[in-house]
């Protein structure tokens, strides 16, 4: 596992910001599968927006635990 520096961590923080601002990762309206609970169906959007950073940042070459804590940032910074 490669660590990444703040710098680094930074800047694919704020290119990610920069996709989500174009429009390039937007929320997604889905079915919702039965059996979720109430807190999970309450904050669906965002949960469908952390997995999608999540999984921009894995496919750029950044571990599970990278992708977890960037998209822990992103979401921070999105409010």
């Amino acid at each position: 596992m490669r660590c990444i520096g703040n710098l680094e961590s930074n800047m694919v923080i704020d290119e990610l910001l920069a996709l989500i601002g174009r429009h390039e990762v937007a929320w997604a309206d889905t079915i919702s599968l039965a059996g979720i609970s109430d807190s999970a169906l309450c904050h669906q959007q965002e949960l469908q927006m952390y997995g999608a950073i999540r999984a921009l940042s894995i496919d750029a070459g950044h571990s599970e635990f990278e992708s977890d804590e960037i998209a822990s940032a992103v979401m921070t910074r999105l409010g």
